[in-house]
């Protein structure tokens, strides 16, 4: 049980050097800044947990799906094909109306507002972590929202939401994160 507790604090020192690393990044370095927060995804992953018949033990993969065909978006082609949590991540496009079935992330990159808002609703009882960095997304309903905060890469986290997702976020990862209220 002890061991168990401790096979995290590896992974959490690189989630926390990689949250370091991104203080170099300038907001005009945009390949470089959504290639952190693709490979921000992929840590936050290892610390979140989903009910079994969202993520079944069983799984061979974990799905990403992506709507929207912004610079975030792309960023998470460098994820397709590597192992998270004993699973292989896959990558699947997702049009901005269509439903969330079979995702266990969405990715919203440069959406509209109301394309946003649509998919928020549609996956609202959906056990699916719901990521974006448009500005007030885990205000709106989102579960986690990348945000530039003096030219470095930060997260918000809402809690609400991730309940409401049936998505159990460790406590190591949301003590990195900046903890935002639902807008009512």
């Amino acid at each position: 049980m002890i061991r168990a507790a401790f096979t995290h604090i590896p992974s959490l020192w690189l989630l926390v050097l990689l949250c370091l690393s991104v203080s170099a990044l300038s907001a005009h370095a945009e390949t470089g800044e959504y290639q952190v927060k693709a490979a921000m995804v992929y840590n936050m992953i290892r610390f979140m947990d989903w009910p079994e018949d969202a993520l079944p033990a069983t799984a061979s993969q974990l799905t990403i799906c992506v709507a929207g065909t912004g610079p975030l978006g792309a960023g998470m082609g460098g994820l397709q094909g590597k192992l998270v949590k004993g699973k292989i991540i896959a990558l699947r496009q997702l049009e901005p109306t269509a439903g969330t079935t079979g995702c266990q992330v969405l990715v919203m990159s440069d959406l509209d507002k109301p394309a946003t808002n649509r998919l928020l609703e549609k996956s609202r009882s959906s056990a699916v972590l719901t990521v974006a960095d448009s500005a007030g997304f885990a205000r709106s309903g989102g579960v986690v929202g990348f945000v530039l905060s003096d030219g470095k890469v930060r997260f918000e986290v809402n809690q609400v939401a991730a309940q409401r997702h049936k998505i159990r976020i460790s406590a190591q990862l949301l003590k990195l994160a900046r903890i935002v209220q639902e807008a009512p």
